[in-house]
C-alpha cells in the first residue's frame, strides 16, 4: 500500500514520521539565516554599529558580504549585503559572560 492509499482509507502507514513544531523551526531559522542579507545600514542597526564601522568589519574578514554587482563585471559597489548568519556569529562572539561583566 502507498501512503497515499493510507491516507485515504484513513489507515496508519509505516512511513509517517512525526515531526515537531521546534524541529520546524529549527529548519525554518537555519534557513533564514543562510539566505537572509542585510544592507551595510541594516547591519549597523542590528549591531548598533555605523556603517563604517560594518564596511570595517567586512573588510577585517568578521563578517561576511555578499555582492552581486561582482557577476556582473563591476568592482564591489556600496549594493553588497551582509549576511544574517554572520551577523549571528559576530553578535554571538561580543557576548560578555555574566561572571565576567564589569571586569
Amino acid at each position: 500500500m502507498k501512503v497515499n492509499d493510507a491516507v485515504q482509507t484513513g489507515e496508519p502507514s509505516a512511513h509517517r514520521v512525526r515531526i515537531t513544531a521546534a524541529e520546524i523551526s529549527e529548519v525554518k531559522r537555519h534557513h533564514i539565516l543562510k539566505n537572509l542579507l542585510y544592507t551595510p545600514a541594516e547591519a549597523g542597526q542590528i549591531l548598533g554599529k555605523s556603517e563604517r564601522t560594518i564596511q570595517e568589519l567586512v573588510k577585517d574578514g568578521k563578517l561576511v558580504a555578499a555582492d552581486d554587482s561582482a557577476s556582473r563585471g563591476r568592482k564591489m559597489s556600496c549594493g553588497y549585503r551582509i549576511t544574517a548568519e554572520s551577523l549571528e556569529t559576530y553578535r554571538s562572539s561580543i557576548i560578555v559572560p555574566p561572571e565576567n561583566f564589569g571586569k
